[in-house]
């Protein structure tokens, strides 16, 4: 539920702005070219995107608006794609009722890092981006540069490996894509262990050089006296083991323990690594969203993004709290919103007006976000606040960090404004089907599992011919157009109802 725009109050921010005002307009710049090349493409396919448009609702969505928006509030672009891809696993969390997600998007440059708790996405209101810092409210993403890209280096002097975060990128890209690249990465390494098929790379669109992928690792090898395999292997592991790192960062340091969530792999070199790092997080179940899109997700995950607009206006009163006064701010805050949603020409009944107060102790700078269940707070609502305040801060900070007696703060007055858009349709299938498809078979290829020490002939399925209640035993790998799923000795995917690939960790 994000949209592509969001507007803010600029109070919070007065003591950068000029700085601020200054990147804006270098991103602006790349916008307004990234418009025009758009543009170009966009007019060349407007009569076939119109009859689309008017085939599934009658009606042409008014997006020129949007990317107008977006031009005027530059900043507000930043990680978008990455949290696109929160907004699809958030789209399908609610479909399938799951409401604690973590989910996780591996690239071929970084690992992104997103948190669905309770059917809401964590926000942050202090961005870091290089080294600069924005007070910006967003979906809170941490990323680091562990990709398929991510090159392995080997300190001679102290005899060990590192992985990322410097990355191949595109071009020249691994060095098995035999576009120039010598330095060793995960993509390279999982060639020599076996996991991704050289044959079979993007159904088979591209070829992948094993040989160079095999001199390249064992470069890594022969200067720390190991085998082919135990580079690779060992590739492999420091970028799983980094990614863990965050996610741990990304939950634990923010109250959350994550064996209370299923995690959602996407990207096109996730399912291939999730496995190791949420067996590390000690999560139980791994969805790998519509089998074929996964390296995709964060475009329908923005094709599946309703409108939101974020107003925040700052007013630090401590308490006891004049509800008054904070009606006041909240109804102006309302007041902004409604003008907002009128110029987008949206309906009242598809309004949806979410409240929020930024609290902390007197005296302390660490703020909570307390959601209000309510559009305007009462005597009777205080209560319930300070409760939720309390209960909230020693999720994050520990059991007893809170003192009920103290005296609380406001600081910041919050409404995000929502609207539903036309989404992409999932839907549950009644067909199961317990027998796997002839044509699902590939054969069996030799892996090197790192959990066994040793290579085993593994079975290899085709994801297109699975289908919903086929189930398979690891170990094994699913190859797919777009992304290599593996599953791990002593684990089991199935196809859900929903047609998502679901990998359990239990007996």
């Amino acid at each position: 539920m994000f949209s592509l725009v969001v507007q803010v109050s600029a109070a919070r921010a007065a003591r950068e702005r000029d700085d601020r005002q200054d990147r804006a307009e270098s991103v602006r710049l790349l916008l307004d070219r990234y418009r025009a090349q758009v543009g170009r493409v966009r007019a060349r396919h407007r009569d076939r995107a119109e009859r689309l448009h008017r085939a599934g609702d009658g009606e042409i969505p008014g997006q020129p608006g949007r990317a107008a928006e977006a031009i005027e509030s530059p900043l507000l672009t930043l990680d978008s794609g990455p949290v696109s891809g929160v907004t699809g696993s958030l789209y399908l969390g609610k479909v399938m009722q799951i409401p604690n997600i973590i989910t996780t998007d591996m690239g071929g440059t970084s690992f992104d890092v997103g948190i669905i708790y309770g059917g809401q996405p964590a926000y942050s209101f202090v961005s870091n981006v290089a080294q600069y810092e924005y007070f910006l409210p967003k979906v809170d993403i941490q990323a680091i540069g562990s990709g398929g890209g991510s090159l392995a280096r080997v300190d001679a002097a102290a005899k060990t490996l590192a992985v990322g975060p410097e990355s191949a990128g595109a071009d020249p890209g691994p060095v098995c894509y035999g576009k120039g690249g010598t330095i060793a990465t995960v993509t390279d390494a999982d060639v020599v262990l076996g996991t991704i098929n050289p044959d079979n790379f993007l159904g088979g669109r591209i070829k992948l050089d094993k040989k160079k992928a095999v001199d390249s690792v064992q470069r890594i090898a022969s200067a720390l006296g190991l085998s082919l395999m135990e580079a690779a292997s060992g590739i492999a592991r420091i970028a799983e083991f980094k990614m863990a790192d965050i996610i741990r960062k990304t939950t634990v340091e923010k109250g959350f323990d994550p064996r209370d969530f299923v995690l959602f792999a996407f990207g096109g070199a996730g399912p291939a690594h999730a496995g190791v790092f949420a067996r590390e997080l000690g999560v139980q179940k791994v969805i790998v969203p519509q089998k074929e899109i996964a390296s995709t997700w964060c475009a329908f995950g923005a094709a599946s993004a309703d409108i939101l607009h974020v107003y925040e206006q700052v007013d630090i009163q401590a308490s006891p709290f004049d509800a008054a006064r904070v009606n006041a701010s909240l109804e102006a805050l309302e007041k902004r919103a409604s003008e907002q949603m009128d110029r987008d020409g949206i309906a009242a009944p598809r309004r949806h007006y979410q409240f929020s107060l930024d609290m902390r102790h007197t005296g302390q700078i660490n703020e909570v976000e307390v959601m209000l269940p309510e559009k305007r707070v009462s005597g009777s609502l205080w209560g319930r606040l300070h409760q939720r305040f309390y209960a909230r801060y020693e999720q994050l900070y520990g059991s007893g960090s809170s003192y009920g007696e103290a005296r609380l703060e406001i600081v910041t007055l919050r409404l995000r404004a929502t609207a539903a858009t036309p989404r992409p349709k999932l839907s549950r299938t009644k067909r199961l089907s317990a027998k796997i498809d002839s044509k699902a078979g590939r054969g069996k290829r030799q892996i090197y599992w790192s959990d066994l020490k040793k290579t085993a002939a593994t079975p290899i399925y085709d994801g297109a011919f699975l289908v919903p209640g086929n189930a398979v035993r690891g170990p094994a790998v699913i190859e797919t157009t777009d992304t290599t799923v593996v599953v791990h000795p002593g684990r089991s995917l199935k196809v859900d109802v929903f047609g998502n690939f679901e990998i359990n960790f239990g007996k």
